[in-house]
């Protein structure tokens, strides 16, 4: 079969979802059949022969066809083109396709067990977000009204939002605030009533914060003893007992959280698997607990 070799920009949206499930198949289960592609997206034999055709013609050294297990395998020189190589990946999506099969009759549902546990639903308002999502993109000064702990009934704000960030828990949206002349992160749930625009195309400070990334230093606690250390930096992918983790510095605090890895005055108490090992170099950019 003779297929054009194209480039990633002549690749379509159906296509990549595709051909990212060849990908991972190939390298997490070590056998790739057109039976996958029928499951995981309900298209016919025919369709899915010429997908994985298509896949070789792209990265023709990362398969090889096996007669004995009458599929294809991963060669030793595999190398992931169009996902990361991350198991993370792999599960996501077979929990993606468990929850499509209830829905979609051509899509089966995958014979490996998963579960995913996920943050809480949270009540947004989608007439509220559709005023935000506009405002991101037009650069647009709004009126809001935004309660907080400190004021819980809400009160007025003027602010001028560039992007929404998930926390990993629950999605904010960063925005400049015209009362604290400073940037913040504004929880979408605590947004209340209209959102009102007043001017577009606003010139606002940099947000340094945000333009700003930083090396998040994450070692085994030197607590435990050296084979326990190991075997935590090998958990993580560590190199040299050490993983670093580049991320913007408004974003710091987030991760460090999310992932349980205490900084100074956060967690006490509690012996942790992993700790960070540059806070003073970047305790700037750490809100104090």
């Amino acid at each position: 079969m003779n297929v054009k070799r194209v480039t990633n920009d002549e690749i379509k949206w159906d296509m990549y979802q595709r051909l990212r499930l060849i990908e991972m198949v190939a390298m997490w289960e070590g056998r790739l059949t057109t039976v996958n592609l029928n499951q995981g997206f309900g298209i016919k034999r025919q369709q899915g022969s010429r997908d994985i055709a298509f896949y070789m013609k792209q990265c023709p050294d990362n398969l090889q066809y096996c007669t004995k297990i009458r599929g294809y395998i991963p060669t030793q020189s595999f190398t992931p083109k169009y996902t990361k190589g991350e198991i993370g990946e792999y599960l996501k999506f077979l929990s993606m396709n468990k929850d499509a099969s209830s829905y979609i009759s051509t899509i089966e549902q995958v014979d490996t067990p998963i579960e995913i546990l996920s943050p809480p639903n949270r009540v947004v308002d989608p007439k509220i977000i559709r005023s935000l999502i506009k405002a991101c993109r037009n650069r647009e000064r709004i009126d809001v009204t935004y309660a907080s702990m400190k004021n819980p009934a809400g009160e007025e704000r003027n602010i001028i939002p560039h992007t929404f960030v998930s926390s990993g828990y629950r999605w904010h949206l960063r925005a400049y605030c015209e009362k604290d002349r400073i940037y913040k992160d504004f929880v979408l749930g605590r947004f209340i009533g209209d959102v009102e625009t007043i001017a577009t195309n606003i010139d606002t400070p940099e947000d340094t914060a945000w333009n700003t990334f930083i090396d998040l230093k994450i070692i085994p606690n030197p607590e435990y003893s050296e084979e326990q250390q190991q075997l935590i930096a090998r958990e993580w992918g560590m190199s040299d007992m050490c993983e670093v983790v580049n991320i913007r510095a408004a974003l710091a605090q987030y991760y460090l959280i999310l992932m349980h890895i205490p900084y100074k005055g956060n967690y006490e108490g509690v012996k942790h698997r992993v700790i960070l090992e540059n806070f003073d170099e970047i305790k700037s950019y750490l809100m104090p607990n």
